[in-house]
């Protein structure tokens, strides 16, 4: 895959920001599924590691509980800004005072909650996924990034990855996600924009 523009501009920008919840720096990135996101936050925290020491990455993946985001909430809108305030409760509120965030790891093969994952408030944590760049985020985020990709390329991508497992699943999830991120205008809001290819 490859990205554009260079991440090391996102990287230099982060690099010269002040912590921006306690000691940390966010760095929140959104997009829609199969845009690569991951694949950026992974290239953003091996660039950042040599200043800041280990990036934590945070994923939506790990947060989301199940494929309706936030259960019992069938709205997406709705959905999307109750994991925000969530992962604040979670992560940031702890940050602002010095101590270690936690959240709860959504086990996708057992469809509940498993294990709990301790996140430090490091230098740099990172937040991606869809929705992880949303308003209530972004705040006090240090930089926001929106990752795109052509929607068949993406698709592509989903296919590839999570396999005939999540078909069923991906027409409503992009209904969903497409609700969400035009209600939020995340994208717009971005600092940087990257279309990956």
């Amino acid at each position: 895959m490859s990205v554009s523009p260079d991440v090391t501009a996102i990287a230099a920008r982060v690099g010269a920001a002040s912590p921006s919840i306690g000691a940390v720096r966010l760095l929140c990135i959104d997009g829609p599924s199969g845009a690569g996101k991951t694949t950026v936050a992974d290239e953003l925290s091996l660039l950042l590691a040599p200043t800041f020491g280990a990036v934590p990455v945070v994923h939506g993946d790990e947060v989301y509980e199940g494929w309706d985001v936030v259960a019992d909430e069938p709205d997406p809108v709705r959905a999307f800004a109750a994991l925000a305030e969530r992962l604040r409760g979670w992560l940031l509120e702890p940050w602002s005072r010095g101590l270690d965030g936690a959240h709860p790891v959504w086990d996708w093969a057992l469809d509940c909650w498993g294990e709990r994952r301790v996140v430090a408030p490091a230098p740099v944590v990172v937040l991606e996924g869809v929705g992880l760049g949303g308003a209530a985020l972004r705040a006090d985020a240090c930089a926001t990034v929106w990752v795109d990709a052509d929607p068949a390329l993406r698709a592509l991508r989903v296919a590839e990855r999570d396999g005939a497992r999540v078909a069923q699943h991906m027409d409503r999830w992009r209904t969903r996600e497409n609700a969400w991120h035009g209600a939020d205008l995340t994208a717009e809001h971005a600092d940087f924009r990257i279309v990956t290819g």
